[in-house]
């Protein structure tokens, strides 16, 4: 039976393949239709690799299947129904797997075949070099996955097989144990009556006791080859529980240098993104120039494109127009000649109906005349026969005539269709010229326009360059501007101080000037009183009057002194933009200046700040004019 389902199915697969090559190649030398073939057998050897690794799956499934039923059946306490329901589950599983196995026999019996039949094809076909080594190539390749999945395939028959062979022997050890049992029954109830047996019943009962030790000892080799098997399944279990052990560390490895690699690509995609923005912000303007030409570009080129298909397939109309007007006028040509011969075979054919006639009137007039008149008869009847024939032939004729006017009309008519698509065509062409040029010139000033911009774009790096070197210059002779103040502040400062300390021991020169004078005053009011008492005579001016002259001689140098010192003073006051301050003089020869320090001191402060202020509204005002924008 499994040979019989085999054959059939590598019959009908090789019947679907041969239907599949006939479909595909009224061309079989074209190497399109056999890499058709070869797709095809490459997904087929797929989808048969899939079904192995299904099988492989139900393998491990019915193994586990029959590792729980021997661990049930070894156990007691269980009821027979339960062992039963387990048999049979794994009596449903194991059948299941033995037909799929033969399902897949018989379809990897086809692959094989379609593998050949490829291969025939391949080599009797001719391709070039390289074509030809990769449909080796690929050959190859399904062959060697055939074979792995034909081994796969053998090695779960030899499994399947293995379960059988397991299934069977606990059903015989089943039925040995019941056996067993009712022999034991047995056993007891003839103990009574085995005195009554001949010596042929107790051979017999003899052979019957050898043959279930017999069986016993099979089933214990069965037992001790199921009890291998576990083994084996299980030492493949652990194999296969350490495999996933590592494969689990792997992961893990991976798992943590993939966080790894994620946590640095967003730290690096945050930088650049920051640098990108920064980007961003300088290029928008030229980028977004940049754009627009190359907008520009591709619009033109997709024009450009457009152009050449319409001319190509105005081309392609003209050729195909050209190749139809020659086409239809050797038709014509064909058909005029067809109808001169004809109108030829026509009079030809009147010609003979009107000599038939002739004839036929004359063989009457014989036939009046002669005794022969039946032989006319038949003559008649023959040349009537022949003018009808003649007669349609010739009716033939001109039906075949019309028939090749209609169709001469037919293709006048689409010759004048064609000439019309044609001159559609060639307005469309010079639209779409006209549309071209439009575009190049269009193209022309934009890439002027860009141009110009670019020009203008550099000159404001060029300025915003130079605003950038003034405004550093600037600041350098800000800075030194503001060191010669500070050295000049210092300075005032130091010459406010040495000032001060000369005002206030003026002052105090002053003071004891003040307090001679007002002596020296005394003295002459006193000196002025005694010459009146004298009644004006004369006489010698006495030692303490030469002394008071020589006393307001002195004071009056000093206070000559004293105001040259003082317009010095405002001069150097002038010279360095300060303000004075004078005192009033006194009505009188004993007139000073006399200058207060601490207001002196106020007005050099507020002329200091004045200079900064003017200094910090020069710079602000000279980086206007250097940055208007």
């Amino acid at each position: 039976m499994d040979s019989d389902a085999v054959d059939e199915a590598t019959y009908s697969g090789k019947a679907a393949f041969v239907d599949r090559i006939s479909a595909a190649g009224e061309a079989i030398g074209e190497p399109g239709n056999s890499g058709e073939i070869l797709t095809r057998l490459e997904l087929d050897l797929a989808c048969a690799s899939e079904k192995v690794v299904n099988l492989n799956v139900l393998m491990m499934n019915v193994a586990t299947r029959e590792s729980e039923f021997e661990a049930f059946a070894s156990e007691k306490e269980h009821s027979s129904d339960d062992s039963l329901e387990k048999a049979l589950e794994f009596d449903f599983m194991s059948g299941i797997l033995d037909s799929e196995v033969r399902e897949l026999d018989g379809f990897m019996a086809v692959l094989q075949s379609e593998v050949g039949n490829a291969r025939e094809l391949v080599s009797s076909c001719s391709y070039e070099g390289e074509n030809l080594r990769e449909m080796d190539e690929k050959l190859r390749d399904s062959e060697q996955s055939l074979k792995q999945s034909q081994d796969q395939i053998s090695e779960i028959r030899t499994q399947s097989l293995k379960l059988q062979r397991t299934l069977s022997h606990l059903d015989r050890e089943e039925d040995w144990i019941n056996d067993k049992r009712v022999d034991e029954d047995q056993s007891l109830s003839m103990n009574a009556k085995i005195k009554m047996q001949t010596a042929e019943q107790q051979r017999h009962i003899l052979r019957t006791l050898e043959k279930s030790l017999a069986r016993e000892i099979d089933l214990e080799k069965k037992l001790a080859e199921i009890r291998h098997v576990e083994e084996e399944l299980k030492q493949r279990l652990r194999s296969s529980e350490h495999e996933l052990y590592c494969m689990e560390d792997e992961t893990a490895d991976v798992w943590g240098r993939w966080f790894e690699a994620d946590n640095t690509s967003a730290v690096l995609m945050g930088i650049s993104k920051e640098l990108l923005g920064l980007l961003q912000i300088l290029q928008f303007n030229l980028n977004s120039l940049v754009q627009r030409e190359t907008q520009l570009r591709l619009k033109f080129e997709d024009s450009i494109e457009e152009l050449k298909a319409k001319e190509q397939s105005l081309n392609t109309l003209a050729g195909s127009s050209a190749e139809v007007n020659d086409f239809l006028v050797a038709q014509s040509d064909n058909l005029k000649a067809r109808l001169r011969e004809a109108e030829d075979k026509l009079i030809l054919a009147n010609s003979e109906a009107f000599t038939l006639s002739e004839k036929v009137s004359l063989l009457e007039k014989q036939l009046n005349e002669s005794d022969k008149v039946k032989s006319f008869e038949r003559q008649l009847r023959e040349s009537n026969i022949q003018l009808q024939c003649a007669i349609a032939s010739a009716e033939a004729s001109q039906e075949k005539q019309n028939l090749l006017y209609s169709t001469i009309e037919d293709m006048d008519n689409l010759i004048e269709d064609l000439k019309g698509k044609v001159s559609k065509y060639e307005s469309r062409a010079d639209s779409a010229e006209e549309k071209c040029i439009i575009l190049s010139e269009s193209h022309a000033e934009l890439t002027e326009e860009v141009n110009f911009l670019r020009g203008r774009l550099e000159s404001l790096e060029a300025s915003l360059q130079q605003a950038d070197e003034t405004k550093l210059a600037a600041a350098k002779g800000v800075g030194f501007h503001s060191k010669v103040i500070a050295k000049l502040v210092l300075q005032l400062a130091f010459e406010r101080d040495r000032l001060h300390e000369q005002i206030s021991s003026l002052a105090k020169e002053n003071k004891i000037l003040l307090l001679q004078l007002q002596g020296s005053n005394r003295d002459q009011s006193a000196v002025t009183r005694h010459d009146n008492g004298s009644n004006g005579k004369e006489s010698m001016p006495p030692k303490h009057d030469s002394a008071a002259a020589a006393c307001s001689r002195d004071s009056k140098e000093e206070v000559t002194e004293m105001s040259s010192i003082s317009s010095k003073l405002d001069r150097t006051q002038d010279n360095v933009s300060f303000g004075e301050d004078e005192v009033g003089p006194t009505p009188g020869p004993e007139t000073v200046r006399r200058i207060d320090a601490g207001i002196l001191n106020i007005k050099q402060v507020f002329l200091a700040i004045l200079i900064m202020l003017i200094a910090v509204a020069a710079y602000y005002s000279f980086q206007l004019q250097s940055c208007p924008f």
